[in-house]
């Protein structure tokens, strides 16, 4: 017996999905500066220490971006991306429950390290499914995602923080992070 023939997501699934996965990112790497001075009341952090948090992620998603271009097209994209986006969730989670100032920079860290994969995973599968003659506008929806994660992500985070508390936008990223994880995985080709 035959199992029934799968359709191919489309071109443009594709590019919503990652376009997704970018903005979870970057609402991950964006929310942590604006929300410093309500954490950094919350779990007794000294201001100054508010630009270690935020760039602790950078720094960590620099260096697993530098190691994991020694391995990562070794493994399926699919897959790959799916492994980032969930260490992405459970770090921007254990950032919520963080009760100090090491334990949010571990968080940070940890989602870095995860999120900096996710990026070069997205182009890499933009670049896979794309053709050339319509790459370079699939990259420019895609990078409308950061401009978004900016312009409406960052006040909904704030004002979810208000409402909330500073913890309650780390869970809203993590459950966006874990809907579009899903979604990847039985969309994705």
């Amino acid at each position: 017996m035959n199992s029934p023939a799968v359709r191919a997501p489309s071109e443009r699934t594709i590019i919503l999905l990652v376009a997704a996965v970018q903005l979870v990112n970057v609402l991950d790497f964006m929310m942590v500066m604006p929300l410093g001075p309500d954490f950094a009341r919350a779990l007794g952090i000294a201001t100054s220490r508010i630009g270690m948090i935020g760039g602790s992620y950078t720094l960590a998603a620099a260096v697993a971006g530098v190691i994991a271009s020694r391995f990562l097209d070794r493994f399926d994209r699919k897959n790959a991306l799916a492994v980032a986006m969930a260490g992405l969730f459970v770090a921007t989670a254990l950032g919520g429950f963080a009760v100090g100032q090491w334990s949010l920079v571990g968080a940070r860290v940890l989602a870095g390290f995860f999120g900096g994969p996710a990026t070069s995973l997205s182009i890499a599968i933009v670049s896979d499914t794309v053709p050339p003659e319509r790459r370079g506008r699939a990259m420019g929806a895609i990078m409308g995602s950061f401009s978004i994660a900016s312009v409406l992500g960052v006040p909904a985070g704030l004002e979810v923080a208000r409402h909330f508390g500073w913890r309650a936008p780390f869970f809203a990223v993590a459950g966006l992070s874990a809907v579009v994880t899903t979604t990847s995985l039985f969309l994705m080709p």
